[in-house]
């Protein structure tokens, strides 16, 4: 091939090139076209789906495109996730997560088809939402002490629900068994919403739930709370004593409380993570919302993208450990 020949390609190519990033940058430049899809890994009445549905109400007065939320459980949002790993980095799919269940999975699950930190990047730690031990209303157990003691008297008959096998919640009841020497049975349910229906109506006799998908249920004294996972009581529930008031503290170390957030497939362009931050801190900073997540026993935090990214890493190092010594699998 002639000299004159590839140099005429060299710069044929280098042109199309440069159109293609020409045209990636105008269309970074629009972004949102078309409308976002928000991927929830839970039924609909969890926390998790709670407040991807207040951005999916608020977002779209800023950005003018609908935000779609899309639930899609199963598998403690495994599944959920496997489908926003393999999604364009484009910005138009997009994940909510809850800290527990998320960075517990690659610890408890033998193949999973993504890795939690190198297929995703955070867009933004929006909130720390506690978590609450409930009984059912009709329950003889009182505090936290009466449920121990039940357990101590009939070993292996109490029973506790969680979102899902590997969930931070199934994790906190694991930890409170290791802390109170019980032998207390676990319950999964797919999802928030499903587990808190079934202890309400009394098949199970308690759970560690998030306070934003209790709150409903304690208000319609249909569940009772006997103990919070925060350092400090919460204003939605100030007579409801912490875990240490209660006479079981947490292990060093050990937050059994969630944050929640957004995450994108790794590949997204800055630019794109950036205003998809910017635009949900703005809902979140919203008087309106502030009020709500206050009432759902949720702190706003509305963190950077990297911030959320290094928080990503390393609650997946730590979970690994305590998954490890609690023995918990899931095939």
């Amino acid at each position: 091939m002639r000299k004159g020949m590839v140099v005429a390609i060299l710069v044929a190519g280098a042109g199309i090139a440069a159109q293609h990033a020409h045209a990636q940058s105008g269309s970074i430049a629009k972004y949102p076209e078309r409308p976002i899809r928000l991927v929830v890994g839970f039924p609909p009445g969890g926390a998790t789906d709670i407040l991807a549905r207040i951005l999916s109400q608020h977002m779209p007065e800023s950005i003018g495109q609908p935000v779609v939320v899309d639930n899609r459980g199963g598998a403690s949002g495994t599944i959920a996730a496997a489908i926003v790993a393999k999604a364009p980095p484009d910005g138009y799919t997009i994940m909510m997560v809850p800290s527990g269940p998320y960075t517990i999975s690659p610890s408890v699950y033998g193949n999973l088809p993504y890795d939690a930190v190198r297929d995703f990047t955070g867009a933004s730690l929006l909130a720390w939402v506690t978590n609450v031990i409930v009984v059912p209303q009709a329950s003889p157990a009182k505090t936290l002490q009466d449920l121990i003691r039940m357990a101590k008297e009939k070993p292996g008959a109490v029973t506790f629900s969680s979102s899902g096998s590997g969930s931070l919640h199934h994790l906190a009841g694991e930890v409170l068994k290791r802390l109170t020497g019980t032998n207390m049975i676990h319950v999964p349910f797919k999802g928030g919403g499903p587990a808190l229906t079934a202890l309400a109506g009394g098949e199970v006799n308690f759970g560690f739930t998030s306070m934003p998908s209790a709150m409903p249920l304690i208000n319609a004294k249909r569940v009772r709370p006997i103990a919070v996972t925060s350092e400090k009581r919460m204003p939605a529930l100030p007579a409801t004593p912490t875990m240490t008031e209660a006479g079981v503290p947490p292990p060093p170390g050990l937050d059994i409380r969630e944050w929640y957030g957004v995450i994108v497939p790794a590949a997204t362009p800055a630019p794109i993570v950036d205003k998809l931050n910017a635009e949900m801190v703005k809902v979140f900073k919203r008087p309106d919302v502030q009020k709500r997540l206050t009432e759902m026993g949720a702190e706003f935090v509305g963190s950077s993208p990297q911030a959320l990214s290094k928080q990503l890493a390393n609650d997946v190092r730590t979970w690994a450990k305590w998954v490890k010594d609690a023995g918990v699998r899931v095939e």
